[in-house]
């Protein structure tokens, strides 16, 4: 079951970037994002609700509302939208690959908040796997230059969010986070697309609107319900590796299905990004040791269980928004 969810997490997002470029084709990427957020999001409230049927059901409160509108602004407004409004001028693989830095802002992030320090294995693993990234991106045409920095600045944000959602108030269904987030995204995205009149040329035709119905099943409800799997039944260090194998099954699936073009600098820079996931995944027995006693005493604090998960992985349970 943990190896079906986490191929699930490996694939399915992987594959959103290719849904988010065909979704692009025909529709405006704030407006898409939009409907796609406020659609997943409002599902979740209802699952949550149904789930909690006959019991307590414990509203989110004006302080969760608040964390969850900073979330949905950095998370999956700024990181996914400004990843989808890429799109409209980068191959699918590109923009994988580009927000493949995540784990660096979230790193530099946690050193900044928490002090938190890098091990030797975890900067090699960081630099082996934006080598490949560097490789990746070098293939083909020079990327665009602003929506590579839309591209960037969606990673920078989802990585700081991620910080953020680590200490932020948090309703006690994760699911239900998840929802609060997912439909304060929607809003703010519905706003900034009405702003920039994407509605009035909002159209869901033919493969476009498969797409769109793609990104709300699979990768914002079936991924994300594995993602939540995953961080209460596998250590939150090997969860984390979906940033550097999302891109490479972008890139195949980019050009597989979209006909963008892999050579064998791709190849290399495949293996290369394996690497540094291998690097990631196994850390020193002493790191090893010292990451299991931490999920320990966090479980142990916050009561484990069905109450949330650990809060130390908080930061990575958003993560899946954006797929």
């Amino acid at each position: 079951m943990r190896i079906s969810a986490l191929l699930v997490v490996y694939v399915v997002w992987g594959s959103t970037y290719v849904a988010m470029k065909v979704g692009v084709e025909r529709m405006p990427p704030l407006a898409m994002n939009a409907v796609r957020f406020f659609v997943a999001g409002a599902l979740l409230w209802c699952w949550c609700a149904w789930r909690r049927r006959g019991g307590r059901w414990h509203r989110p409160t004006a302080a969760q509302w608040r964390a969850g509108a900073v979330q949905g602004l950095l998370l999956p407004a700024a990181g996914t939208g400004g990843a989808t409004w890429a799109e409209q001028k980068l191959p699918a693989g590109t923009t994988a690959l580009l927000l493949a830095t995540i784990p660096l802002w979230m790193a530099l992030g946690k050193r900044v908040a928490d002090g938190e320090r890098i091990g030797w294995t975890g900067i090699a693993g960081i630099v082996a796997g934006f080598g490949g990234v560097a490789l990746l991106t070098g293939t083909g045409e020079r990327p665009d230059p602003l929506a590579t920095a839309v591209a960037l600045g969606g990673a920078l944000c989802w990585g700081l969010g991620s910080v953020y959602a680590t200490r932020a108030p948090q309703p006690e269904q994760p699911l239900l986070a998840s929802s609060v987030e997912m439909l304060c995204a929607g809003g703010i995205l519905a706003v900034a697309a009405a702003v920039g009149g994407e509605f009035g040329r909002f159209e869901a035709p033919g493969r476009s609107a498969w797409a769109l119905a793609y990104l709300v099943l699979f990768g914002s409800l079936l991924a994300y319900s594995c993602y939540q799997y995953l961080l209460h039944h596998m250590p939150a260090r090997i969860v984390g590796t979906y940033a550097f194998v999302n891109p490479v099954v972008a890139v195949l699936l980019g050009w597989w299905l979209l006909g963008e073009q892999v050579g064998g600098r791709t190849a290399l820079a495949t293996a290369v990004i394996v690497t540094g996931v291998a690097l990631i995944v196994i850390p020193s027995r002493r790191g090893a040791r010292g990451v299991e006693d931490d999920d320990e005493t966090t479980d142990a604090a916050d009561g484990g269980g069905r109450g949330g998960g650990p809060r130390g992985r908080r930061g990575l349970r958003t993560e899946q928004v954006r797929r």
